[in-house]
């Protein structure tokens, strides 16, 4: 499948020795500034609310779109809901990349640390389902190889988040995307400007909803490419 890096962005970080302590116990103490990771926040499960991630994403045109843009000038763009969407950073460049975003208080804020959307069809012909094959394990099994995670390490307000590579998801059925037609020349190729097939798989963490003031989530990066990326995500909450 030929897809831009873009849409295949992937995170990875440094792992602290915390992280073996079991995961059941990360999601009822360790973490208490994350929705646990099979908990359904405002009545959807995370890996609903992860697909929804990528719908938003994909809604936005080229130019204002939050994932494309590396400051957080457009990190509102398209916001509804009880939850704040927070996207990657687009780059294939290691290095640091910092947003900042003024987030409404009482919002839960979910995190897209690193994944794939993996959608059909796309230009190359080859690139569908095996006979007796299903669009979902099709796609779920071509999703998988790009979610090269090495090394995960990300902190909140310097508090870290234990066993982050937990928080890891798989659509569970196939979901409809709509992508805006400007972002097919430029972001995926795939992009029909129709409604098309999709199914994500990747990192996401829903914190809850954080006080007024200044807060600061960092996100460092290490991955099977060979890429070092610190994304630092400067937010206000109003």
């Amino acid at each position: 499948m030929n897809k831009t890096l873009c849409t295949l962005l992937v995170a990875g970080c440094t792992i602290s020795a915390a992280n073996a302590v079991e995961p059941s116990l990360a999601d009822s103490w360790l973490n208490p500034m994350l929705y646990p990771k099979e908990s359904r926040p405002f009545g959807k499960s995370i890996t609903s609310w992860a697909e929804l991630n990528w719908q938003w994403i994909y809604g936005q045109p080229f130019d204002h779109n939050p994932f494309l843009d590396p400051t957080g000038a457009n990190c509102a763009v398209g916001q509804e809901g009880p939850v704040w969407q927070l996207a990657p950073i687009a780059t294939s460049m290691s290095g640091t990349y910092t947003r900042t975003c003024t987030i409404p208080r009482g919002k839960a804020i979910l995190l897209n640390i690193g994944s794939v959307s993996d959608e059909w069809p796309c230009p190359d012909p080859a690139f569908g389902p095996k006979p007796g094959q299903s669009m979902y394990d099709f796609l779920v099994a071509d999703a998988l190889p790009y979610n090269m995670v090495t090394e995960l390490d990300l902190t909140l307000d310097g508090r870290p988040v234990f066993n982050p590579t937990h928080y890891i998801y798989t659509s569970e059925d196939l979901f409809a995307l709509k992508g805006d037609p400007s972002l097919q020349a430029t972001f995926d190729p795939c992009v029909t400007g129709s409604y098309q097939p999709d199914v994500v798989y990747g990192y996401f963490m829903m914190f809850r909803p954080l006080s007024r003031g200044a807060h600061t989530i960092v996100r460092h990066n290490h991955d099977s490419d060979g890429k070092d990326l610190t994304f630092i995500y400067r937010l206000t909450i109003q």
